[in-house]
């Protein structure tokens, strides 16, 4: 890929994180300041459609990010944001308060996530699962089919599949993971991201906190809230 089409493909996934509609080569080309014509943006978009980085729709004029083109994002052209004090001492603050109470410590993380990120959160450990924030995925317009809608939230209750989806090549220890659309190994959960990362309570227990929303989401957000979280749990199980 070249620089001008990783610049590209970088401003159309913006502006559909953004819009969550088709992007035109004319209005983009403004917005983001591409300084070359719009006719070369559409021969750069119709580039990154033959390697499988972006696609049309038929309905539209515009163009969408594929997952391969979301990947190539996340690895390539992406860093997240860093908390900052007010909003790690917030977190904390709220597991603290229940932190000798294991299943309201783990309730209370899913909770904050899912109010302070608006998508779905779900914590797995032993033989517990905890979720919160389903209604919140009803907001984007990825799920607004039924049978995508209830697939996918029989997916997030099934302990199972869950583990099967966290364990995909990965271990407890590392940093914040990403699994997006197939990724995942469940067609239940090909328009679906999952942002998860492991941690280890007390006497060894393990387990996964995660959040799930749409290819679009906020990942500059998500993945750090998420770490923080995570090591949280970990710091505060850890004076059990």
């Amino acid at each position: 890929m070249t620089p001008r089409q990783a610049k590209i493909l970088e401003c159309v996934i913006l502006e559909y994180m953004e819009t969550a509609h088709p992007v035109g080569s004319v209005s983009m080309a403004k917005k983001y300041g591409i300084r070359v014509s719009p006719a070369t943006v559409r021969n750069e978009m119709a580039n990154l459609i033959k390697l499988g980085f972006l696609q049309k729709e038929h309905f539209s004029s515009g163009r969408i990010p594929t997952a391969v083109g979301f990947r190539y994002y996340l690895e390539n052209l992406f860093s997240e944001d860093e908390l900052n004090y007010l909003e790690e001492m917030s977190i904390k603050e709220k597991l603290h308060e229940v932190k000798f109470q294991r299943d309201k410590m783990l309730r209370s993380a899913v909770e904050l996530l899912a109010e302070s990120l608006n998508y779905t959160a779900i914590a797995l450990v032993s033989d517990s699962l905890y979720y919160a924030g389903i209604s919140n995925i009803l907001g984007y317009s990825e799920f607004e089919d039924l049978d995508i809608l209830r697939n996918i939230i029989s997916v997030i209750e099934n302990y199972k599949i869950l583990q099967d989806i966290f364990e995909k090549g990965n271990q407890y220890e590392g940093g914040v993971k990403i699994l997006i659309g197939d990724e995942t190994g469940f067609g239940s959960f090909s328009a679906c991201s999952i942002v998860y990362k492991g941690f280890r309570l007390h006497m060894g227990e393990q387990g996964y906190l995660a959040v799930v929303g749409p290819f679009r989401m906020n990942y500059k957000r998500v993945m750090p809230v998420v770490r923080y979280t995570a090591e949280s749990l970990e710091e505060l199980a850890s004076g059990w």
